[in-house]
């Protein structure tokens, strides 16, 4: 790495003794749990003595991506690597839903497979939970409200917008609302700026609390997020204007079931690199979201690779490992979701070019799907380093526990007459006592 890039990542790469305690203890903390094993026959006596083989399955914490690609690419075997390449290390994906994109034109919603017009970045929301159920990946909608990519054909009188709004949100919800349990509500509302871009939607003043407000009335079920891309590392306290706007959706009546914050290294935000690359005001500003009582969510990550950091990829690997181990030790956090997967696939950017926001280079794969140091420190991380497999010799009056990170196990139990393969899922706010039956 060059000068550029050890002046970045410095907070980072300096050594802290009381941080990386935190951090190893929160992951030990906050991510697992003890699960108490009860073995039995079919008459319901206790057996004496057992092997157990665990290995677990998936994780609870959610790792995501934006799958803003699938069926985007020219063949269907980039298509299919690109399915298996995000599937290999995420258990979570984010389907867009953005307005303007998913009715271009007024009642005219794209929302099946092979919806026209193809456009780039945005395939049906059918194909994309396709993808999900085949996978086993949870699946988030984004997003229900943005002032951004808003269709021309709105009203522009506020009341008229906020009914059309109203019809939009129902019409997902009918469609979507049983497979879909997570959604970002309003997307970025502290940067919406109305009277210095041209051309804002008609949105009255309390437009967040209105759009939570109409989607609990059609999602009562789901998980509705406040996603937001303000300088939410301006720390100010209980005024801390992130905080503020949480607080205020709060008060005035919003289920607001968790907090987003997004995390793109733009070039115009490298300059507070000491602020939102600084482990101690990271944890300083997730201990204060945490008096919100919601949990906060990485929401959109793009961490740059790019080439005037000398070794760009180099660069991407420490500061994204470094994070993720810090972001996932903090209790209030519950998932992590990365921004754009392969080089060459950003926003507002030719497909496979290092035009624009692509020349960022904030993907883990190249364009060809080789994959980067940063992915593979994800796949170590998530798939290795974070998963709990072993053996427990059980014995009849002793403990026999299992010490693991939450998510879901295989359970094989083997006995002097014979074995049994089972599931258990290892919740964090559970008793997590199993018995399992043998022959």
């Amino acid at each position: 790495m060059n000068q550029l890039a050890k002046e970045l990542s410095q907070y980072l790469t300096q050594p802290d003794d009381e941080v990386d305690f935190r951090i190893q203890s929160g992951i030990e903390m906050y991510r697992k749990g003890w699960a108490k094993l009860n073995i039995v026959n079919a008459k319901g006596e206790a057996v004496k003595n057992a092997a157990v083989n665990y290995k677990q399955l998936d994780h609870d914490y959610l790792f995501g991506c934006n799958a803003f690609m699938i069926n985007q690419f020219k063949s269907i075997e980039q298509n299919r690597q690109y399915e298996e390449t995000f599937a290999k290390v995420f258990n979570h994906a984010v389907i867009p839903f953005y307005w303007s994109d998913l009715e271009p034109e007024d009642g005219k919603v794209r929302f099946a497979a092979g919806s026209k017009p193809d456009i780039y970045r945005r395939p049906p929301p059918d194909e994309v939970l396709d993808f999900c159920k085949r996978k086993n990946i949870t699946p988030k909608g984004h997003p229900l409200c943005w002032h951004l990519y808003h269709p021309v054909w709105t009203p522009r009188d506020s009341a008229l917008l906020m009914e059309r709004l109203e019809q939009r949100i129902s019409e997902i919800a009918a469609r979507y609302g049983k497979s879909i349990k997570i959604w970002d509500c309003v997307n970025e509302t502290l940067t919406r700026y109305p009277l210095a871009r041209n051309d804002v939607p008609a949105y009255p003043d309390d437009y967040a609390e209105q759009a939570f407000h109409i989607a609990q009335r059609y999602l009562p079920h789901a998980k509705l997020i406040c996603n937001d891309d303000n300088k939410w590392w301006n720390f100010q306290g209980d005024y801390s204007p992130v905080y503020m706007l949480l607080d205020r959706l709060k008060e005035h009546g919003c289920n607001v079931g968790g907090l987003g914050l997004q995390y793109h290294m733009f070039q115009h935000l490298l300059a507070e690199a000491d602020l939102f690359m600084n482990p101690r005001v990271i944890l300083k500003m997730l201990d204060l979201y945490a008096k919100l009582k919601v949990p906060v969510n990485f929401s959109e990550v793009s961490i740059i690779s790019r080439r005037d950091l000398g070794d760009g990829d180099l660069f991407q690997e420490l500061v994204t490992e470094k994070l993720y181990k810090l972001w996932f030790s903090h209790p209030v956090t519950d998932s992590i979701v990365w921004w754009n997967l392969v080089d060459g696939t950003a926003a507002g950017a030719p497909a496979g070019s290092e035009d624009g926001e692509n020349s960022l280079r904030a993907g883990l794969v190249n364009y060809d799907f080789t994959p980067k140091a940063a992915y593979r420190a994800l796949d170590k991380l998530i798939n290795h380093e974070w998963r709990t497999n072993g053996k427990l010799e059980y014995a009849d009056g002793e403990a026999n526990q299992i010490h693991g990170f939450f998510g879901r196990y295989e359970l094989e139990v083997a006995t002097d007459t014979g074995k049994v393969k089972t599931e258990i899922h290892l919740h964090k706010n559970s008793p997590n006592i199993f018995t399992v039956t043998v022959k």
